[in-house]
């Protein structure tokens, strides 16, 4: 799998609530690099912490899923125009962080 499947999976799972799903189908992606040089491997990390958040707050773990928001925060910095796949990558963003702003009170507030 390509970097422009998995995001594309990705941002449909995003579009479909199916986080669990969206975390898993990046992963399988990630897992291809994660021991490499690829640049884009903790950026892609990051976007698979995203979808979790979302999960576990769907499972009512609101603590874990303010903790792993901050690892997708964490690296959000390596999203820059230029990169491989910006544009789906930012999609992908955009739809998380509407999420988190659905979401603000769990995911900055003190729990």
């Amino acid at each position: 799998m390509e970097l422009k499947e998995a995001l594309e999976i990705f941002i449909r799972d995003l579009e479909e609530a199916r986080f669990y799903d969206a975390h898993e189908d990046m992963e399988k992606y990630w897992h291809t690099i994660r021991k490499t040089d690829h640049p884009l491997k903790n950026l892609c990390k990051g976007f698979i912490n995203g979808a979790t958040a979302f999960e576990l707050i769907r499972l009512e773990r609101y603590a874990a899923a303010k903790r792993v928001w901050q690892t997708h925060e964490k690296y959000l910095c390596l999203l820059e125009e230029g990169i491989e796949e910006y544009t789906l990558f930012s999609k992908a963003n955009n739809i998380l962080l509407t999420l988190r702003d659905k979401h603000k009170d769990i995911l900055f507030n003190t729990l």
